[in-house]
Formats: C-alpha cells, sequence, structure tokens
C-alpha cells in the first residue's frame, strides 16, 4: 500500500538519493575524522544563550558586518547564511526553474552541489576532473558551454573529497568565458591552504559568487553559520529566498564571539597546528599497508586510496575511528579529517602506523569579563610561536620574556578597558596566563616542580617557585617610578599574586637595584627561568615529584 506523502511527493523528491552524512550514531568515545569539523571547541568564554527568548534579527547586521570585515568586503556585499549548505540550496533555489534548467558540478566534489540542485528539480552536469583530480578550466568552458540549459556552475576551491588546490587564475578564466552562468566559488576550506580568496573579485562580477564559512577554520560546525560574497544587487536577490529568521540567535552569539578581535591569534594558531599535523600525518599514512595513494591536500583533510578497505573499515570502526568513504571519488578512497595530535595518533594507529605518544601539554584559555575579553594559547614544550598583545606594549614585552625564558610558546590577546586604566587588563591576563599553565601541567608528573637568580646590570632578581598546588605568593622590592612606560610599576606584586592563585603555585619573588625598568624587567625574566626549571620533563615522565602521591 502506498501511503499518502509517497503519492503528494513531487517525482524529483522521490527520485533524490539519501543525502550522504555518513554514520553519526551516538558514541562519546568515537574520535570523529570523518566531517572535516574542528576538533577543538569553540573560543568562547561567556554565554551564548543571552536573548533566545525574542526572535533573532531577521538580517543580522553586526553578524554580517563583522563576517564582512574578515572577508575584506562591505557589508552589503556579504549575505549570512545557515552555513554553507544552505548558501547552496539558496542559489538552487533562486536560479534553478524545474527539469529545463541545469547545473554543473566538475567530479568527484561535494555532494550537495548536486542534491540541491536535483531537489528542484534541476538537472545536473558532471564535468570530470583531470587523472589527478585537479581542474581542466578549459574542458569546463567547453562542457558548460555545449549546453545551453546549465544555469548554475559550482566550483570547490579547494577541492572537497580529494583536497586539490584550484588556480585563482583558472577560476577567474571560466568566469570570465561564461558571462551567462552562475558560478560559485566555494572557499570554505581556503584557509587550510596559500591561495588567495576570490572575494575582491566576486564583488566585481555579476557571474561571480564566493561562499564562505565558519565550520572549519573557526571550529563553529554546530552553529551552522557561513554566506555568500558578491555583487549587493545580486545579493538582493538571493536575500528574497531567505526565510523570515535564517541563523538563531545561539548560532549568532556564537559566531560574534568566535570574531572577536582577542580571538583571531587563536584561530590562526589551530590553523598553523592543523597544518603542521597534516604534515606530519601525510608521509606518516603513506607507509600504511593500508593506504595506497596520499594525495597533495589544501583542506583540513587527507584524501586517500586505499587496498583492502572493508578489513580497514572493520579495523576503524573497531577502533571508534569513524572517517568519510569516498569510493565514487576513487577505488578504495577515504577522507580522513586531521584532528588533534591525539586523535590523529590514534588513527595512525589503526591503519597500523606506530608512532610515539608523547602527551602534549598544551592549554587554550578563553576569559570573558565586563572589563577584559582574553583568548590564549600555550604549549609547554614548544618555543615558538609567541604572539602577545594586551595593548599595554611593556607589559607585552614582560610576557614574551616569561615565554621566552620559560621556553614555551604563547600566544595571547586581550582586549581591556583601558580607557580606565591598565589595572583589569593586567591582573586579568595574569589570571589566565596561570589558569592556562596550570591547566597544561595536567597532574605534573615528570616536571621538576621547583625554580632563580638572575643578574640584570645593577639589579639582581630572585624568583623561588614550587609547583605545589597550594598558593602562595611573596614579593619583596619596591619601585620609584610610578610607571615604566605605559605599565605601573604598583601592578608588579599583584601580577605575581594573581599568577600564583590562578597557577596554584607558591611565588616568591625578591628584586634590588637602581633601575626601576631593570627591576621589572629581571623580575619577569627571572619568573621565566625559574618557570622553565619547574617545568621541564626530568627523570621518568610518570615520576610525581612528590611524597604525598599528589600535587
Amino acid at each position: 500500500m502506498t501511503g499518502l506523502a509517497q503519492r503528494l511527493a513531487r517525482p524529483a523528491i522521490l527520485a533524490l538519493p539519501a543525502f550522504d552524512l555518513g554514520d553519526r550514531a551516538a558514541d562519546p568515545d568515537a574520535i570523529l575524522l570523518d566531517a572535516n569539523e574542528s576538533p577543538f571547541g569553540p573560543l568562547s568564554g561567556g554565554s551564548v544563550a543571552a536573548g533566545v527568548n525574542r526572535y533573532p534579527e531577521p538580517r543580522p547586521a553586526r553578524l554580517g558586518a563583522a563576517m564582512a570585515s574578515l572577508y575584506g568586503v562591505a557589508p552589503d556585499q556579504f549575505l549570512v547564511t545557515r552555513g554553507g549548505d544552505d548558501a547552496i540550496d539558496l542559489l538552487c533555489r533562486t536560479f534553478l526553474d524545474g527539469p529545463g534548467d541545469k547545473a554543473a558540478v566538475c567530479v568527484p566534489s561535494f555532494s550537495a552541489y548536486a542534491h540541491f540542485a536535483r531537489l528542484q528539480g534541476a538537472g545536473v552536469v558532471e564535468i570530470p576532473l583531470d587523472a589527478n583530480f585537479d581542474l581542466d578550466p578549459e574542458a569546463v568552458i567547453a562542457a558548460v558551454r555545449a549546453d545551453p540549459a546549465i544555469r548554475l556552475l559550482f566550483l570547490c576551491t579547494p577541492n572537497n573529497p580529494t583536497g586539490n588546490a584550484v588556480d585563482p587564475g583558472h577560476v577567474l578564466r571560466i568566469v570570465d568565458a561564461l558571462p551567462h552562468v552562475m558560478i560559485l566559488a566555494d572557499e570554505a576550506y581556503l584557509e587550510f591552504g596559500d591561495t588567495a580568496s576570490l572575494a575582491a573579485q566576486a564583488v566585481a562580477r555579476d557571474n561571480l559568487l564566493v561562499l564562505k564559512t565558519l565550520s572549519k577554520a573557526f571550529a563553529l560546525a554546530g552553529a551552522r553559520v557561513g554566506g555568500l560574497i558578491g555583487p549587493t544587487e545580486t545579493l538582493g536577490i538571493l536575500g528574497r529566498a531567505l526565510p523570515p529568521y535564517p541563523l538563531p540567535t545561539l548560532s549568532v552569539n556564537a559566531a560574534l564571539e568566535a570574531l572577536q578581535p582577542a580571538r583571531r591569534a587563536l584561530h590562526r594558531q589551530r590553523i598553523a597546528q592543523l597544518l603542521a599535523e597534516r604534515a606530519r600525518v601525510a608521509p606518516l599514512i603513506a607507509t600504511s599497508p593500508h593506504v595506497e595513494r596520499v594525495y597533495p591536500s589544501a583542506g583540513n583533510f587527507l584524501f586517500l586510496e586505499t587496498r583492502d578497505t572493508e578489513a580497514l573499515a572493520r579495523r576503524l570502526a573497531a577502533d571508534g575511528i569513524k572517517v568519510r568513504y569516498r569510493p565514487q571519488a576513487a577505488p578504495g578512497g577515504v577522507r580522513l579529517t586531521i584532528g588533534t595530535r591525539e586523535e590523529n595518533n590514534a588513527a595512525l594507529a589503526a591503519f597500523g602506523v606506530a608512532v610515539a605518544a608523547a602527551p602534549r601539554r598544551t592549554a587554550e584559555i578563553a576569559r570573558d569579563t565586563k572589563e577584559t575579553r582574553i583568548a590564549l594559547s600555550l604549549d609547554l614544550d614548544r618555543a615558538e610561536p609567541r604572539h602577545i598583545d594586551t595593548g599595554i606594549p611593556y607589559y607585552d614585552h614582560m610576557l614574551d620574556q616569561v615565554a621566552a625564558h620559560g621556553g614555551f610558546s604563547l600566544t595571547l590577546a586581550c582586549e581591556g578597558d583601558l580607557e580606565i586604566d591598565p589595572h583589569h587588563t593586567i591582573e586579568d591576563v595574569a589570571i589566565a596566563l596561570g589558569t592556562g599553565l596550570r591547566k597544561a601541567l595536567g597532574d605534573k608528573r615528570g616536571i621538576g616542580r621547583f625554580g632563580f637568580a638572575l643578574p640584570m646590570d645593577e639589579t639582581q632578581a630572585q624568583v623561588l617557585i614550587d609547583l605545589s598546588g597550594r598558593p602562595f605568593s611573596k614579593f619583596e622590592g619596591e619601585f620609584a617610578a610610578t610607571h615604566v612606560g605605559d605599565y605601573p610599576t604598583e601592578m608588579t606584586p599583584h601580577v605575581f599574586r594573581s599568577l600564583a592563585d590562578s597557577l596554584s603555585a607558591a611565588i616568591h619573588v625578591r628584586v634590588a637595584g637602581e633601575n626601576d625598568h631593570h627591576k621589572v624587567e629581571a623580575c619577569f625574566k627571572a619568573f621565566g627561568r625559574a618557570l622553565r626549571q619547574a617545568l621541564q620533563i626530568e627523570g621518568k615522565s610518570d615520576a610525581l615529584p612528590s611524597t604525598k602521591g599528589m600535587l
């Protein structure tokens, strides 16, 4: 017996294949390397739930302006959508009208292009990429010119699932050769390569739009926030097809927090970390007995050709590792998202590649108050990078001294109420730094725990530290000058008290000398050196430097 829905549904809907979203059954222990999400949580220090009792803005103006600024275009040249998928659907609903229209897709590519075109009852023309999955602009132009029914052309740059970078010159060659076709350049993964964006070109051409998303590089896949860049008139027409309230308030608030200037440095650091992991994993996984070929990638993933894929799938499933299988793209095709180092090591092990799995001592902190917004990332086992911006140049210099002499990487940005005075910024940054150090230390196994006297010209500074888990601060020293640059010297004892409290450490500082610049700097340098000794792994990495059995 045929149900009512089956009898009433449009034939185009009934003919659609199921949309491939992979197997996302609830499993809190699974390692999710299948959907090209960021492995990091969103950089949100406050509540994003404020205001959900009201309908959201029909067009979120602040978010649109923030995203337009991020991509270097005017606010009226950016249209906010519910992620990249919604932007693709919007294009198909606007420009495709039933079986007389067609969309062209360079295959293999993102399956949503064909899905949403077929959802409108339109045809799909598949234009094959070359043997290496690279775009051939002349072949694309010839194929589109040969079929006057084609109204939309989708170009994925870099391509998903294969990861190939796409030359912007090739895209513009196609755009200029096909003025009668609306062309989308999907830049969802552009942040993970070195290809220039086509955003500036899109606002100057009637037939080019650029897709952007916060799902990947900004770790907001669950918020569904993306958008289109293009001419104001084109976006105005597309906007007519949007629902009245396209984005939930929660998503808007989460995106605005993620796009704060104080968060930008950490996003860049996260991307650099993922790129370093991609470069590490690619040659290692190529040695797997299951891998036939690893393709170069400009995305946050790797595309693999595998052998005995069914056996590999059983092994990955047994280890709780989810990947995306793409046999339609290549024999034994597997797309592996780049995750954290620990997740990547687990995946390598499942592929039969042995790697040393030393624990990483890292931390990320997002701390927001009414007075400051702080984002911090540190790695105790790397000396670089160091990027610090608190709005107080001398304080930046002092914190850089701590990280440099402490031997750890530190990325830190703060937006504070400096128009009042530097107090809140200096205090809250010290709290965030101590919290990050404590988090990165974990259970403190293997550390030196104690640590330093340091001469600087006529000045002598001594910092004694015990990472005991018991906060205590003692400062001995006086300053004649009220400020060094824009830094109030009276804040120096307060900095070390804030560090002691948030790090849960005993910190004793003693400084004597004649030059207050030297005295302040010597305190911070000596603290960095004391940290270097205390943080250093010595002897057995699992040994706890305490007779109590805990710190």
